[in-house]
């Protein structure tokens, strides 16, 4: 995975603006240090699974916090983004 990534299909069509939250994703895979990610989404399933889409099947992807609105700002994290932290 690269620094920021964004991945396309997983956009979420609504009406107007939803809560957005940079939540932060840990990916642990055998032998190598774990990995932890920000991801900006609406929902903790939707930021997982923008995660879990570019793992293999040998990592484990899940949610372990998320960011302060201010941090996020700062980091200049849009929806749908995938930052390595």
């Amino acid at each position: 995975m690269d620094r920021t990534t964004y991945l396309p299909f997983a956009e979420v069509k609504t009406g107007k603006k939803g809560k957005r939250t940079a939540y932060l994703i840990a990916v642990h895979q055998k032998r190598q240090p774990v990995r932890v990610y920000a991801v900006m989404d609406v929902s903790a399933a939707l930021a997982v699974a923008r995660v879990a889409a570019l793992a293999t099947d040998a990592m484990k992807v899940e949610i372990v916090g998320s960011l302060s609105r201010n941090l996020a700002r700062q980091l200049g994290l849009v929806l749908g983004q995938i930052r390595l932290v």
